[in-house]
């Protein structure tokens, strides 16, 4: 009885090694999240930004995700540079609050292949520390006639609460950006893709004593583009991802309509317009995810709200998460000349 009680406990534990790592549905407002290789990669001195999730509400003990990142072109001065960045990571749930909570270093080579075109490659690297509150479980020693008694001992003393481990982390990324004058401002046609490899060094995840599970490598595949209509203040953007860990797969894609609020200036481009976007993204087999984006040149912000389709959805009330992006970007004159790609 005492191991069957245990079951779900160590599945639970067992679930960051052997499933997907948390995700966030707006991927594209995570860059270093989504891939190293992004790490430096738009136009300004530095970039700050911040993520929350707040993921099946209803359940009564949330998934709470939190991240910040920074981050900063390097030896702009040349055609070829380089970005660095930190990023900080922090997710717990569950009558434990089961958690994990990442310090991660970024460090990017971005070089130009053409007027239009630059390749990147990016590796992160830090360390993490899983955890957990065991004493807020009960055990099947706890009971005496049917009765709970916290008091009592639940005698498993090979249970860790939490560890450390060293994560190692890369991927490339190519982007293409092409940019026409009008009489309004200017048009942009830009495309993104890249991959990237996450856990390399497959870490071993050790809350049970005995248990030496390690963490699945995670392959992500990406893709978005922007697509202004000539001539008008409309534009498209698509954007898909593919992430594989383990068994476990994800399949995220779907499109946002912006519509530009005010026009940007021959001399600045892009990065002086503001704008506004709303749309949607479908994860496969899982939830409708509606989009509303702002932003107004170096600022954004981005809410979203994740609407379970699986047939989870009658457990969770269909309430899948809410999510909130906000990013700064202090941009820098001294690095229009360069037409560094945006993303």
């Amino acid at each position: 009885m005492k191991k069957l009680l245990l079951v779900p406990f160590v599945l639970f534990f067992a679930l960051p090694a052997q499933s997907q790592d948390i995700h966030f549905s707006q991927f594209n407002e995570s860059p270093l999240h989504l891939n190293p290789a992004y790490t430096g990669v738009f136009n300004g001195q530095y970039r700050v930004m911040m993520n929350y999730r707040n993921q099946w509400q209803s359940m009564g003990h949330p998934y709470q995700t939190m991240a910040a990142a920074f981050d900063m072109p390097l030896l702009t001065n040349r055609p070829a540079y380089m970005g660095a960045g930190l990023y900080l990571y922090r997710d717990k749930a569950g009558d434990s609050g089961m958690g994990i909570l990442q310090a991660l270093l970024s460090a990017s080579a971005i070089v130009p292949i053409d007027g239009n075109s630059t390749l990147s490659a990016g590796l992160q690297g830090g360390f993490s520390q899983r955890s957990a509150n065991i004493s807020t479980l009960q055990w099947e020693s706890q009971y005496q006639n049917g009765t709970y008694d916290p008091t009592l001992s639940p005698n498993e003393n090979n249970l860790l609460t939490s560890f450390p481990y060293a994560d190692f982390s890369g991927g490339v990324a190519y982007r293409y950006q092409s940019v026409a004058d009008n009489l309004q401002g200017r048009d942009m046609w830009k495309i993104n893709f890249g991959a990237a490899y996450f856990h390399l060094n497959k870490p071993r995840q050790k809350f049970y004593s005995g248990n030496d599970s390690r963490l699945n490598s995670r392959l992500v595949g990406h893709a978005n583009g922007h697509f202004d209509f000539p001539g008008t203040k409309w534009s498209l953007q698509p954007s898909a991802v593919y992430m594989q860990q383990g068994p476990a797969n994800e399949i995220l894609l779907g499109t946002m309509i912006r519509y530009k609020l005010k026009n940007g200036t021959k001399t600045t481009s892009l990065l002086t317009e503001s704008g506004v976007a709303l749309g949607a993204h479908y994860r496969f087999g899982d939830a409708i995810i509606p989009q509303l984006y702002y932003d107004l040149g170096d600022i954004f912000i981005g809410l979203s709200y994740d609407v379970n389709t699986s047939t989870y959805s009658e457990a969770s009330k269909a309430k899948g998460g809410f999510e909130i992006t906000l990013r700064y970007a202090n941009l820098n004159s001294a690095l229009f000349k360069n037409k560094r790609p945006i993303h």
